[in-house]
């Protein structure tokens, strides 16, 4: 089941279901943000740990309160 975990500070816990082989777990992330968040693929970035299970990602055109609105917490 992929879905938030849950959230400590800054950092959103995301589950993906894809394994961690040729890109395809960071595919799938971006995939699930782009439709819980309403954005397009394009507007999601990994900017760091792309080969590593804790990842900084960049989704332009959404400030961190709405990205928490669209993530049902405030």
């Amino acid at each position: 089941m992929e879905g938030i975990m849950g959230r400590e500070g800054d950092v959103y816990r995301v589950k993906v279901t894809s394994p961690p082989v040729d890109g395809k777990a960071n595919n799938a992330l971006i995939l699930f943000l782009s439709k819980k968040l309403g954005v397009a693929k394009g507007d999601i970035e990994i900017i760091s740990g792309k080969g590593s299970r804790m990842k900084i990602v960049r989704i332009y055109g959404l400030s961190s309160e709405d990205i928490a609105k669209r993530f049902g917490k405030d």
